[in-house]
């Protein structure tokens, strides 16, 4: 019995490929006609070539090239199934990717909601928070006054060099305790929120990956300004100690920028929050 043969028109329609296509793949030799019309050129195909179709059509939609496809129909099985392995490992490494990509997003859309939601500047209030691991970096030279932008380049290069996703919020630590001058309060640690579960490897010797407990915090926030940043700081104090709260001696310093635009003045909302017991 003579085998069907199949024009380009149908192939097309049974395989759900352009014509367009399957001429391009006879062109580069990845899936030849079993024949062609030396009066017409029309190109005919044989029942049992559209398996290898198949192949081809699968092998794409998972993302191998088309000279790497080329290349696979070559493979013994055993070579074949090895090939499959290694691009199974690459999907994997994608769709963690992506898994990242959406965590990311999910704690700056959070990171964003939390920032709108402070609308009570200059004044005590009480926020719930959730663990946040941050990258740091020990210091004990820096106030309010002076955080020279070296420390945040480092940050950023150290994410960067990890291919980790970038955070828009910085901070600081410094103990609780009362200050009458900006000049007694200096900074145990330099900070960027780690928006991804990332293990960071790449550490310098001051560098450390920290945890901001969950919890319940006593905060306040104000517009950042040099001047006013201490009254700011002593009302939070004075509002704890009065209301004999029992909290844990750390100060978190949390920046948020308030435009993102770089025709504009720099403007950050800063956050100050203590934890309490």
């Amino acid at each position: 019995m003579e085998e069907k043969l199949y024009s380009i028109g149908e192939v097309s329609k049974l395989a759900n490929i352009s014509i367009q296509t399957l001429r391009y793949y006879d062109q580069i030799g990845l899936f030849k006609p079993s024949h062609v019309d030396p009066k017409t050129n029309y190109r005919y195909y044989k029942d049992a070539q559209l398996y290898y179709l198949d192949i081809i059509k699968s092998l794409k939609y998972i993302g191998v090239s088309l000279e790497e496809i080329k290349a696979a129909q070559a493979f013994t099985p055993a070579e074949l199934l090895s090939f499959l392995q290694q691009q199974e490992h690459v999907i994997e490494k994608q769709i963690n990717r992506m898994y990242e990509i959406k965590q990311s997003l999910y704690k700056t859309k959070k990171q964003m909601e939390e920032q709108l939601a402070i609308d009570m500047l200059d004044t005590v209030y009480f926020k719930n928070e959730e663990t946040n691991r941050i990258l740091s970096i020990h210091t004990n030279e820096l106030t309010p006054y002076y955080i020279p932008n070296t420390y945040y380049s480092l940050l950023i290069k150290t994410l960067e060099v990890e291919n980790s996703l970038l955070s828009n919020r910085y901070g600081c630590i410094y103990p609780y305790q009362p200050y009458n001058s900006l000049d007694e309060l200096h900074y145990s640690h330099i900070f960027t929120p780690l928006i991804t579960d990332r293990y960071i490897t790449h550490l310098t010797a001051d560098m450390e990956v920290k945890t901001i407990p969950a919890g319940r915090y006593v905060c306040i926030a104000f517009i950042f300004e040099q001047d006013t940043y201490l009254v700011h700081y002593q009302k939070l104090y004075h509002y704890i100690e009065e209301n004999a709260l029992n909290v844990v001696p750390i100060v978190y310093e949390i920046f948020m920028p308030i435009n993102y635009s770089p025709n504009k003045a720099d403007e950050f909302i800063v956050e100050l929050k203590v934890k309490i017991k």
